[in-house]
């Protein structure tokens, strides 16, 4: 484990200069009270010239000799640690989704912060729960390497259903209450809409055909309200993560729409919009009543937003809301830390 390989570093470097590297640095500083010489990276095109004071430098300008851990989503993992090693560098340590998760729940513990659910926690009440998580897929979906079969607790939906007669699962979210012809603005978020509006679950989840949340009922007791996934830590802020994919207008209609709905929660929401901790992909799993409340007052806020598209076209014709969505997702459930039981399992990220 990198957990433990990690205090015999007298110098290290980490590769990759967003989320995920960025968090392995907190941690290790937290932890073990050291820092990386440098954040690596292939180019500095997108990327920040320095993280805290350390400077992000070109991986070809790094010795061969200094260990490597490699901190960058599952999505390029595959072709970062095949280059490095043929490169010629002699110590690279992948940060594996268990081994980021083993360091950012060691990191969390230690200051207090998103409590986990151990493996070994026993069923309290050992009593059935009425609970289904939706694994949402759509029709343009890639085709993955490799995807889990479902568990008993788990079922397809396919988002989007109203856009195609392409069928890639028997369960739509083209039926009853449901704004299905809206997932190209919304994405994912048009089956958690169906969800909400459709379903009466005791427990109901969310996750996506490539992202899973590593969760039985077992763990589902009546003293927990949420369970997520661990969150991100972001440089220097949520809200730049967020502007890495949307502009400065669809950011300015979101903080439109907080203030005119939730005005005497606006400035706490702030608070939270520029702070570093997000939790993303819209993965949810609740409570029905917990679920609900948190998607009546997500939409309320969208339905706000698409409002505003005469203003702002890329509301309208582009997927900012679906970039929404985790910021809104995130907010909720910062917001309420202190009056919901959260707690936080793994995740599982299919390429």
């Amino acid at each position: 484990m990198i957990i433990d390989e990690i205090e015999k570093f007298d110098e290290f470097v980490i590769y990759g200069a967003q989320v995920v590297a960025y968090g392995a640095y907190i941690a290790i500083k937290g932890l073990f009270n050291k820092v990386p010489l440098y954040f690596a990276v292939n180019s500095l095109d997108n990327n920040p010239t320095d993280i805290e004071g350390i400077p992000v430098c070109e991986i070809r300008n790094i010795s061969k000799n200094i260990p490597i851990i490699v901190g960058v989503t599952e999505l390029i993992q595959k072709e970062v640690v095949p280059y490095l090693n043929k490169e010629g560098y002699k110590s690279v340590y992948l940060l594996s989704q268990k081994e980021e998760y083993s360091l950012m729940s060691a990191y969390f513990r230690s200051v207090g912060k998103f409590p986990v659910i151990e493996k070994n926690i026993e069923d309290k009440e050992s009593r059935h729960i009425d609970f289904v998580c939706y694994e949402v897929s759509n029709h343009r979906d890639k085709p993955l390497s490799m995807h889990p079969n479902l568990k008993s607790h788990e079922k397809a939906i396919q988002a989007g259903a109203a856009l195609t007669d392409v069928r890639v699962a028997d369960l739509t979210d083209f039926s009853g209450d449901n704004i299905s012809a809206k997932n190209k603005q919304y994405c994912e978020m048009s089956a958690t809409y169906w969800v909400w509006k459709n379903t009466s679950h005791e427990w109901k989840g969310i996750e996506h055909y490539r992202r899973h949340i590593m969760l039985t009922p077992e763990i589902l007791t009546e003293d927990i309200d949420a369970i997520l996934p661990l969150p991100y830590i972001c440089y220097p802020d949520t809200m730049h993560q967020f502007r890495r994919f949307v502009n400065e207008d669809v950011k300015n209609a979101l903080y439109n729409a907080l203030k005119t709905i939730h005005p005497n929660e606006y400035d706490d929401y702030i608070k939270i919009l520029e702070g570093k901790y997000q939790y993303t992909y819209n993965i949810v799993c609740a409570k029905k009543d917990v679920f609900d409340a948190y998607c009546k007052w997500f939409f309320e806020i969208t339905e706000y937003m698409e409002n505003m598209s005469d203003e702002v076209p890329d509301i309208a014709n582009t997927r900012a809301l679906s970039y929404v969505a985790e910021v809104l997702t995130n907010l909720y459930f910062m917001y309420n830390q202190d009056r919901l039981v959260i707690r936080h399992v793994p995740r599982e990220i299919y390429v």
